[in-house]
């Protein structure tokens, strides 16, 4: 699980597909201004890591327990894309591998904390609703949605500003 997220974040196409998608929403776009587009990108995303977030803890929460890092590589990878296609978006290409790592550092780090959080909410509804599975189903869905969505939209709007104000590039300087 873990070797394909490294692939994911490491792999020397990943950039160039960040590139495509910028370049296809700016086609179908034609007069959306920067911010207009990275904020499409931002939501797309978001919707992404909702979706991932809800059929994950949802069926956790009905069930009582949940797998660690089940839909973590999954939502790594979507928020690393997304800060590949910002960067490209607002003119810092992350190209090298330096770049992309810092990419999937932000990214893997922003999923293992929506993954924490999700880890708390399926315990805690295991303890407050012992008898009632279904609504369990039902708060761990609309939780693991949002926690999901919620952390897409922090990293993005995060990366995006700094994109925009031109104080971060890729790779982020470190020591500094």
């Amino acid at each position: 699980m873990y070797a394909s997220l490294a692939r994911a974040i490491l792999d020397g196409g990943e950039p160039a597909r960040a590139a495509t998608r910028v370049e296809r929403l700016r086609r179908r776009h034609p007069r959306a201004s920067r911010d207009e587009i990275a904020d499409r990108l931002i939501r797309r995303t978001a919707l992404e890591c909702a979706g991932a977030g809800a059929l994950l803890t949802g069926p956790a929460a009905f069930f009582g327990a949940i797998p660690f890092g089940a839909d973590l590589v999954y939502q790594a990878a979507a928020l690393n894309r997304l800060i590949l296609a910002l960067s490209e978006l607002y003119g810092s290409p992350a190209g090298g591998p330096k770049e992309r790592a810092a990419a999937g550092a932000a990214g893997a780090g922003a999923a293992l904390s929506a993954e924490l959080l999700r880890q708390g909410l399926v315990r805690l509804l295991r303890q407050v609703l012992p008898q009632r599975s279904a609504a369990r189903g039902v708060a761990g869905t609309l939780v693991g949605a949002a926690l999901g969505y919620g952390a897409a939209l922090a990293v993005g709007r995060f990366a995006g500003e700094q994109l925009r104000s031109s104080r971060w590039r890729l790779p982020l300087p470190l020591g500094r």
